[in-house]
Parts: C-alpha cells; sequence; structure tokens
C-alpha cells in the first residue's frame, strides 16, 4: 500500500517564510521612516526658498502694504525663533509684519536671522553681516541627522543647495 503525502507546508518552510517577510517589513519601514524625514526637512527648506523669494519680489516691485504711511524702504525676511516674518520696512515706522509662518518643532536654523531686500535694487543685507564680505549669505536647515542649505547670493539669486 502506498502512503499518502500531506499536503501544506512544514513548520521549518514557515517559519522561514515568516522570517523572510519580518526581515524585509523592517527594512522597508526604516527606508521610509528615513525618507519621510528627508522630505520634512527638504520640504521647510523649499518653503523658506519660495517666501525668500516672495520677501524679494515684493520689494523688487516696490509693493506698499496698505498700513505702510510713509515711503517703502524695502521688505525683510526675519528669523526670531522657531517661526519666520516678511516684515515691510516703510521710513519713520515700526516694521510691518505681512506674512508669517512657522518652523516644524523638530527643525533647527543656523546661519543668518534676517535678510532686508531693498526696494527696486538688487541689494540685500545679512544679520549677522558677512565677516569677511561674502558673496552670499547661508541658512542651514537641519533636523533628523539630515541637513539642506538655502543660499541667498548677492544678486538676488536665492537656492537650495545641490538642486
Amino acid at each position: 500500500m502506498r502512503k499518502k503525502s500531506a499536503l501544506g507546508f512544514t513548520l521549518i518552510e514557515l517559519l522561514v517564510t515568516i522570517s523572510l517577510i519580518g526581515i524585509l517589513f523592517t527594512v522597508g519601514i526604516a527606508s521610509y521612516i528615513d525618507f519621510s524625514r528627508r522630505q520634512v526637512v527638504f520640504q521647510a527648506a523649499r518653503k523658506i526658498v519660495q517666501d525668500l523669494r516672495l520677501t524679494q519680489s515684493l520689494a523688487a516691485n516696490n509693493q506698499k502694504p496698505e498700513d505702510c504711511d510713509g515711503t517703502l524702504d524695502g521688505y525683510t525676511f526675519r528669523i526670531p525663533d522657531t517661526t519666520y516674518k516678511i516684515e515691510a520696512n516703510c521710513f519713520g515706522q515700526v516694521p510691518i509684519k505681512t506674512k508669517e509662518d512657522s518652523i516644524p518643532i523638530d527643525l533647527t536654523l543656523s546661519g543668518f536671522t534676517q535678510v532686508k531686500f531693498k526696494v527696486l535694487r538688487q541689494t540685500l543685507e545679512c544679520v549677522p553681516p558677512l565677516i569677511p564680505p561674502a558673496t552670499s549669505c547661508e541658512l542651514t536647515v537641519s533636523g533628523f541627522g539630515k541637513s539642506k542649505k538655502v543660499i541667498v547670493g548677492s544678486g538676488g539669486a536665492i537656492n537650495l543647495e545641490n538642486e
């Protein structure tokens, strides 16, 4: 008489399959977390570049806010803490806040704390001042072991490092 062979998988085959699935899942989750952290830093840097360009555009086009009673001197992009502000600078007045936005909590900024774009001119002033005088202001957005540099050139070019 012939023995009937049992249909199905052995315990060893099941354990190997489950172990492989677990390893692949762990590697996939780690890669996804690394990717999402990199994206948080990249998106924050891109948003800062976008708002720096807005500040520059407002100054270059001499767009005077309604609250500005005097002559418009320029626009300032300031980073006082975990937020950044775009302010209009009118002669003889306190700066007028045009826009304010926050930076994600897990990120830190280092480099310039203020960039001022003058009206109708492609000049800028960085704070802290560039010593020795350099051709650009730099701001580093970092977090999760990742970083991205925002570069504001003296001619007005605003770019992300390696882009």
